[in-house]
């Protein structure tokens, strides 16, 4: 038997005495899905993560993909939050050998609960490691999911000085008259966390596509634009 699955075990056993069904019904609620949760807080996940790691050492990158797997698939929702905890974790497998398992993922990520973690500090990160992989971002901002359209955008929250700004710029402006708060809310999170690494670029895009970016977009982006200016004045 798998090393991976006696920790996996332990992890479900703790977050079965941990639960509550209230808050379970609760979190469901807030979420609006149809998976269940344990009703476990992220204080106590992340204890019982330390608990795990300290019971199991996953020195494999082979080991690490099972783990990811074996948690995300699992029926309760905090089996996927404590996939995310566990691929960010091990930081020295975040590689180009696990970008399919990072879409494997993806493909069943349903909401900013996971799709933003996912996206912005797993996916992000390999892609900026291996440019080659920016051609997804290509496929999944001209997707008719929603969730694939934000991580075109998210993909880029963590770049600072190393952003492909042609890039964003251009799936930025391909979503710019897209319906979903989800995507405008992204491409003003984006905008936003970037205008603190170059202000001026971001403060010309808004400035250049003032009739194309939606009010929530423009919003979201100004807000350091806005504390900029008011100091300065």
């Amino acid at each position: 038997m798998s090393l991976v699955i006696p920790m996996v075990i332990l992890m479900q056993q703790h977050l079965a005495a941990e639960g509550s069904t209230l808050v379970a019904k609760k979190m469901q609620y807030d979420l609006n899905t149809q998976q269940p949760f344990y009703g476990v807080s992220s204080e106590k996940r992340h204890k019982i993560f330390q608990l795990a790691i300290a019971h199991t050492h996953i020195d494999t990158i082979e080991n690490y993909h099972r783990l990811l797997l074996w948690l995300w698939s699992g029926v309760y929702r905090e089996e996927r939050y404590l996939a995310l905890d566990a691929g960010e974790y091990y930081s020295e497998y975040q590689t180009l050998a696990s970008f399919g398992i990072y879409l494997e993922m993806l493909e069943t990520a349903d909401n900013v609960d996971t799709l933003d973690r996912l996206a912005t500090n797993l996916i992000g990160k390999v892609i900026l490691q291996e440019r080659d992989l920016e051609s997804y971002l290509i496929q999944w901002r001209e997707s008719d999911s929603v969730w694939l359209k934000r991580a075109s955008v998210l993909v880029h929250l963590q770049h600072k000085q190393q952003t492909n700004e042609a890039l964003l710029s251009e799936t930025i402006l391909y979503l710019a008259a897209d319906k979903s708060m989800l995507v405008q809310q992204a491409m003003g999170q984006v905008l936003n966390a970037y205008s603190q690494i170059n202000f001026a670029f971001v403060d010309n895009f808004i400035k250049n596509n003032m009739t194309l970016l939606t009010p929530l977009c423009r919003r979201e982006a100004r807000k350091l634009t806005m504390m900029v200016n008011s100091t300065v004045d």
